[in-house]
């Protein structure tokens, strides 16, 4: 044959100076997927994000015009290997790879999988105190009569480990919660700020920012939680958010925490690839995660 036929997956366009951003050995950033869904109560199938926005990180150039090129190495461990429906064979193994992933680059990424996954994947960095931003619609202090949900991690992550946990969460949406989590929320000493603040005054989520890096912390980390943003920019969730935010307010957001804050860690949660429609929500998602992490070196290389 003149021409033997092309490797599985390979793109028709043939440009051998479009070159896409590539997984290595190591890197500054570290990349860990969680496949696990089994505490969503709503819409399952989070468990199939992590490949989704692997395919759009690898889809991505390095070059930004807008500010200065990616040119930092991704060292991609893979995924977890969950026990589905075994979420104390599972939390375990997501602690240890969280663990490697801490120890061998400057920031660990971690692809969720629904939002209980960032109970396990913080728990290396909890000791010395730990500051969460979080974007999320909702508050996440749940508890349930029996079963698993998404929305507990986070009073679960602080009845753990009180005194030493601090969080503030941005873009909680009215009309999405019971009223008892607003009052756990106040006594755990977080600071909320609601969808529509932002709306009236943006830079009242800058300065949750603030507070949240006057807290006198050792580590910091971000959670992403899709159904922050608005249905029509994140229809692929568990749990979809009329009125949401848009990508641009969680970009600026995003990017001056990460500047602040420089957190060890960043996760990307709840997106439900099976109900997306044309890849919307999780291609916003990966690259508002692009922009995090360029955003989270910068800041190492500017200190």
């Amino acid at each position: 044959m003149d021409e033997p036929p092309q490797p599985p997956g390979s793109r028709l366009l043939r440009d051998p100076w479009d070159v896409r951003i590539k997984p290595s050995t190591k890197g500054e950033v570290v990349i860990v997927g969680v496949p696990w869904d089994w505490s969503t109560s709503g819409r399952p199938g989070a468990r199939f994000a992590p490949s989704k926005l692997r395919e759009w990180i690898y889809r991505f150039t390095g070059h930004a015009p807008s500010s200065i090129d990616f040119k930092y190495g991704i060292a991609d461990l893979g995924d977890v290997r969950v026990a589905p429906g075994d979420i104390h064979v599972t939390s375990r193994r997501i602690v240890e790879a969280a663990r490697i992933a801490y120890t061998q680059g400057r920031v660990a990424v971690f692809l969720g999988g629904d939002h209980s996954i960032t109970r396990w994947t913080v728990e290396p960095i909890v000791e010395g105190g730990l500051g969460i931003l979080v974007l999320d619609a909702h508050y996440d202090m749940r508890s349930v009569e029996e079963g698993l949900t998404s929305g507990s991690w986070l009073w679960d992550l602080w009845t753990a480990h009180k005194g030493k946990v601090k969080a503030a969460t941005i873009g909680v949406s009215d009309y999405s919660n019971p009223e008892y989590l607003a009052i756990r929320a106040r006594e755990a000493g977080f600071r909320i700020t609601p969808r529509l603040k932002i709306l009236e005054n943006p830079q009242e989520a800058l300065e949750a920012v603030d507070w949240l890096a006057e807290q006198g912390l050792e580590n910091f980390y971000i959670s992403v939680d899709a159904d922050h943003l608005d249905i029509s920019n994140a229809p692929g969730v568990n749990s979809p958010t009329p009125l949401g935010m848009t990508p641009w307010e969680s970009l600026r957001i995003l990017d001056y925490a990460a500047r602040k804050l420089k957190p060890r860690g960043v996760d990307v949660v709840e997106i439900t690839p099976q109900l997306d429609v044309a890849d919307i929500t999780v291609a916003t998602l990966a690259k508002l995660l692009m922009y995090t992490i360029h955003s989270t070196l910068s800041s190492y290389t500017n200190s």
